[in-house]
């Protein structure tokens, strides 16, 4: 497969920010816009990947122990060699032997274990989640030693496919590399067909607030909603930052910052994934 964005696309504001994680964040939304135009994971720059996928392993260990990172990847060991090689080119010597203990942990477990873990609903009683979060708590104490925010930015900082892009100019410059695709019209019928059920209920939400949906950043597993753990998808519109959780019958919408509540939309004409139905 062609690699039609083979640069690291970061916007000229973001590194000249005092802020690390600002440069991290910025080459974040160029691979999210990119797939957002339909570019396969191959046809992006592996070095942009590899910083992408260690904030996000850094973003989900954080939140939920290593095994959230492992629970939501699905055991992705593509996703996985993404991690331990950005580590490495970042230096992150530390973390990058953390992260192998670890995996360790997996090898230990068998491919029953592993399985059952995958299909778990990860919450209560998880003999195989607490095997996989034994050495979190180290990741959290290490972090504050060795942060991978600082590495990271480090990293792209000086890296020579490292492209700067004023911000004004960075839709151009995706929608250029957008026209390179050659099925476009394919991949947008098969987007239509496959979009999941929290993309739909999302866009709902966002019709009824009369707000453009930016992206969705990522989906919380561990959100208390009424004493109970649940899924809550987290996404940026032109009115800022908000987090949904699907009921079934109904989709609640709150505000990011304030968590107060801003619409409640009936989703029960929505129908489930199939892997909801298994």
């Amino acid at each position: 497969m062609t690699l039609l964005s083979p640069s690291i696309l970061v916007t000229s504001e973001s590194l000249q920010s005092d802020d690390s994680y600002a440069l991290v964040e910025s080459n974040i939304d160029s691979v999210n816009e990119l797939i957002g135009r339909l570019l396969e994971y191959e046809e992006i720059s592996p070095e942009a990947l590899k910083s992408y996928y260690v904030d996000y392993y850094l973003a989900q260990v954080k939140n939920g122990g290593f095994a959230q990172f492992i629970y939501n990847i699905g055991c992705d060991g593509e996703i996985i060699e993404f991690v331990q090689q950005g580590l490495a080119d970042m230096r992150a010597e530390r973390h990058a032997a953390l992260l192998d203990r670890s995996l360790a942990s997996i090898e230990d477990m068998s491919e029953e274990a592993l399985d059952r873990f995958l299909d778990s609903e990860f919450f209560g009683d998880n003999a195989e989640r607490d095997l996989l979060n034994a050495h979190s708590s180290d990741f959290y104490a290490l972090d504050e030693e060795e942060s991978l925010v600082e590495a990271n930015s480090r990293w792209l900082r000086q890296h020579p496919q490292l492209q700067v892009v004023d911000e004004e100019d960075l839709e151009d410059v995706l929608d250029g590399i957008a026209d390179k695709i050659p099925d476009i019209e394919a991949r947008e019928q098969a987007a239509r067909e496959n979009e999941p059920r929290y993309v739909k209920v999302i866009a709902a939400l966002c019709e009824a607030t009369g707000q453009e949906l930016e992206r969705i950043t990522a989906g919380d597993p561990a959100h208390n909603y009424q004493g109970q753990s649940v899924l809550a998808w987290h996404f940026l519109t032109d009115q800022g930052h908000f987090y949904m959780i699907d009921l079934g019958d109904r989709a609640i919408m709150f505000a990011g910052d304030s968590e107060n509540q801003v619409t409640e939309v009936d989703v029960s004409h929505l129908p489930p994934d199939e892997d909801d139905d298994e």
